[in-house]
């Protein structure tokens, strides 16, 4: 296939300069405003007073881990994506590679491994694909643990309620209103943690679901320029 042909292949999955970045810094910037909303009106003070266990407080922690580890990933892949760029332009202006530079060019490495004696086509993918999103796999692990840790703050709380009602055995009159209390203290401990679990899983969800697709461009756009404009190059002028 002519390179006239290949290029709007490749293209396709071409992702503009800084993208991955800007998408992350919108998502992050509104969870954010979200954040800054629930604490003007006094929210999220009450979650985490009402949380004996704290664990809406363990859940922020993480999740704010998260969000600064998808900040990193996300400026890693749009290094990665501009990189992409400059080899392409590289080898369409002059018809070579640029020397590897950078931690971030996985596609000149990729394609610098293809022209290898001994080059192995399944392990160089392996490898891109690796760097590409290998550790978002932790990234969706670790949101779908805010989720369970929701709702392992529900049944805490349905325990302390539990335990306040098996009290009435031995409560009078006057311990109604601090069983009641303990009860709802309880249901607060349910109600709150699932809230946070659930609001942390689908933030970070979103997070990992861009940095996924960004990834996946990056890999795409590389085997297509690999495939369909590079190799077919090297084989021409190895050709007799």
């Amino acid at each position: 296939m002519s390179t006239s042909l290949a290029t709007p292949l490749v293209e396709r999955w071409a992702e503009p300069d800084g993208a991955v970045l800007l998408r992350w810094l919108l998502l992050s910037g509104a969870c954010l405003f979200g954040v800054q909303m629930a604490w003007s009106l006094g929210l999220l003070q009450k979650v985490l007073l009402t949380d004996s266990t704290q664990i809406s407080a363990v859940i922020i922690v993480i999740y704010l881990g998260c969000v600064a580890h998808g900040g990193w990933r996300a400026l890693q892949l749009s290094r990665a994506h501009r990189a992409f760029a400059r080899v392409r332009a590289c080898f369409r202006g002059n018809r070579h590679l640029p020397p590897e530079g950078g931690t971030e060019d996985w596609a000149g490495g990729y394609c610098h491994g293809l022209v290898s004696p001994t080059a192995d086509r399944a392990g160089l993918r392996e490898i891109l694909e690796e760097q590409a999103r290998g550790s978002h796999e932790a990234g969706w692990f670790l949101s779908s643990m805010l989720l369970k840790l929701g709702l392992l703050g529900t049944i805490v709380g349905f325990v302390f309620m539990l335990g306040a009602i098996d009290a009435l055995k031995t409560l009078t009159y006057a311990d109604l209103p601090q069983m009641l209390g303990r009860m709802g203290a309880g249901m607060g401990v349910s109600l709150y943690t699932t809230l946070v679990g659930l609001l942390a899983n689908i933030a970070l969800g979103l997070q990992n679901l861009m940095l996924d697709r960004s990834a996946e461009r990056l890999v795409a756009g590389t085997l297509a320029f690999a495939e369909r404009e590079w190799l077919p190059h090297t084989r021409a002028e190895t050709r007799p």
